[in-house]
């Protein structure tokens, strides 16, 4: 009796040492996942924003990218708008020059003759008569380095203005293209301009009137050279 009363105790002992050693386990198997449990979320939570921030990187590698191309275009840009500016100027310059020296020039030129062709209504055609005046005004040009030549075309008031620029324009031009073709005279000895129905010499109330106001005007100028200057000193 006695014994069966000491192994009873011996298994109730056990019993309970192995129910507590359960409980043991089970509490450091829960300590454990409270904590694992957190540390896995976190993991993730790092994770994801690793991975947006490598996007993050790589979209804003592309902006660097794209921000640096309209950068590298936009300097092109004005690198070129500075060459067409610098072009620009230097041929400011050398207009303004070519002006000073036209003014030079032009100080120099007197008036030697003039001829006056005209024409029929709404023409720029060249009459017979026309031809022979500026045969006889390209004949009196004996020094072919030293001249030039004024024509200025006109009209009458019939028409509107921009037609009748037009029309003094081809009007000044027959009388430059006649001279050019059959008289060897250099374009650029021959400045043209046509003023429409400007500078009136006649009534245009009067057929009489208007037929004279549709002309191109000529005026021969020459540049004294040093001997002829020489020779009129001389004289």
């Amino acid at each position: 009796m006695k014994t069966r009363s000491i192994q009873f105790a011996v298994i109730s002992i056990a019993l309970i040492l192995g129910s507590a050693g359960c409980a043991t386990k089970k509490y450091a198997r829960n300590r454990i996942n409270e904590r694992v449990t957190p540390l896995e979320q976190r993991t993730g939570e790092l994770e994801e924003t690793s991975r947006r921030n490598t996007q993050d990187i790589g979209r804003l590698g592309t902006d660097i990218t794209e921000v640096r191309g309209r950068a590298e275009r936009a300097q092109a840009q004005a690198d070129a708008a500075l060459g067409r500016a610098d072009e620009a100027n230097k041929r400011a310059g050398d207009a303004e020059q070519s002006v000073t020296d036209l003014r030079a020039n032009l100080d120099k030129y007197a008036l030697q003759n003039t001829a006056t062709v005209n024409f029929k209504f709404d023409s720029y055609e060249l009459s017979p008569e026309a031809k022979a005046s500026l045969d006889r005004l390209a004949a009196q040009i004996k020094d072919r380095n030293n001249f030039i030549l004024e024509v200025t075309g006109f009209a009458d008031w019939v028409g509107t203005d921009a037609y009748n620029n037009q029309l003094t324009e081809k009007r000044a031009d027959a009388v430059r293209r006649y001279l050019a073709e059959q008289h060897s005279i250099p374009l650029f000895r021959m400045h043209m301009l046509g003023l429409g129905e400007l500078r009136s010499v006649a009534d245009n109330h009067s057929i009489e009137g208007r037929a004279q106001n549709r002309r191109v005007e000529i005026r021969l100028l020459s540049r004294e050279t040093g001997s002829a200057t020489a020779r009129k000193t001389q004289r």
